[in-house]
């Protein structure tokens, strides 16, 4: 099954409106004002299986952080064509949500046209924005005039010393944690609630609203061994979602408030907003974490692509270079790290479908 695995945003939004149409499911899409890289339309694509009025629905979620859309859209054109011609069970529906960030898809980048993460941007915008003051100590050493060997060492001998002087949690909890002050920095959650932000509520709004059992799937990569799945699960201890979580999913379910999960807590979490656009529903969000590469050797990824949009010519050789660096980062191109991560998140969604029947 990986070749449905796509090679980028265009062939990943062709391929997936192919098999949506050949699985029965009504389409929908959400244009983005914005072309691609290779002038392409970007947009998010909606694939509805199921009554529309149903009571339980699984809503799977690619592209939250672009380039990881490369997983996650691979994943959900395998679900469709397996699904081809089977019947959900009764009073269940499935809404797959394809590139919820499709600049970053397009482009290979985590983030989306204004730099902000989106996963640390569905917060409360009308209340104090969350503060990260550590991150304003390491910004300076992300951003150095010329992107070469020796600036590169010299970063990397930084963040050794920070983390060193303040441990490993915290140095990583300051870099990773999100932040609202730096436009042009790395895990930006913005001033304001970001495009793809707000298409969350056209579409909760749209398809969510009979739905009393709702449960999440969003799928990234980039963090943890390669090719283990963890199952990411931010709902507060002692709460009736994070019960269920391991109920259906088992060990591979981690709570980051009990410092269980490889990430740190973070605010503005995607799948979180759901709780609060479907206040009728029970809610049970997870993140299906894949593991790619080395932690250092993913987020320098980062730290490349970031100084690359902020201080590089994005078009260029060293671009090029870079890009493929970042989707490196996310994306194992290899049958094994491909095969293995499909067959996990095809048990995780049956559990998850199979779950829902009985929290109905």
């Amino acid at each position: 099954m990986s070749s449905t695995f796509p090679d980028d945003y265009p062939s990943a939004r062709l391929v997936f409106r192919e098999a949506a149409l050949r699985a029965n499911a009504q389409l929908d899409t959400l244009v983005h004002p914005q072309k691609g890289r290779q002038g392409e339309e970007l947009a998010i694509d909606l694939a509805w299986l199921g009554p529309r009025d149903a009571r339980k629905v699984l809503v799977s979620v690619s592209g939250t952080h672009g380039v990881e859309g490369l997983y996650g859209s691979g994943c959900q054109v395998g679900w469709l064509n397996q699904r081809a011609g089977q019947a959900l069970p009764s009073d269940t529906a499935v809404l797959l949500v394809h590139a919820l960030n499709p600049y970053g898809f397009s482009y290979l980048r985590r983030v989306n046209e204004d730099n902000i993460d989106i996963n640390r941007n569905c917060i409360d915008f009308t209340v104090p924005l969350p503060a990260n003051p550590d991150y304003d100590t390491v910004h300076p050493w992300l951003l150095p005039e010329q992107w070469d060997e020796g600036s590169q060492l010299q970063l990397k001998a930084q963040l050794m010393a920070y983390a060193e002087r303040v441990g490993v949690r915290a140095a990583s909890k300051a870099i990773s944690g999100g932040q609202h002050n730096h436009p042009d920095g790395i895990f930006y959650g913005g001033k304001a609630p970001c495009w793809s932000n707000r298409q969350l509520q056209v579409l909760s709004t749209r398809y969510l609203q009979a739905a009393r059992v709702i449960v999440v799937l969003d799928h990234h990569t980039g963090l943890g061994p390669t090719g283990h799945t963890e199952l990411i699960c931010r709902h507060p201890v002692g709460s009736r979602s994070l019960e269920l979580a391991r109920q259906w999913w088992g060990a591979d379910v981690t709570s980051p408030a009990l410092g269980e999960s490889a990430t740190v807590v973070v605010s503005g979490n995607v799948r979180m907003a759901f709780e609060a656009l479907c206040p009728h529903a029970q809610v049970v969000a997870i993140g299906l974490e894949v593991g790619t590469q080395a932690q250092q050797l993913v987020r320098h990824a980062l730290f490349a692509d970031n100084w690359l949009y902020q201080r590089g010519q994005p078009n260029s050789t060293q671009g090029d270079a870079i890009r493929q660096q970042v989707k490196d980062a996310f994306f194992v191109d290899t049958p094994d790290w491909r095969d293995g991560v499909f067959e996990r998140a095809m048990e995780i969604w049956q559990q998850a479908i199979h779950g829902m029947q009985l929290a109905a």
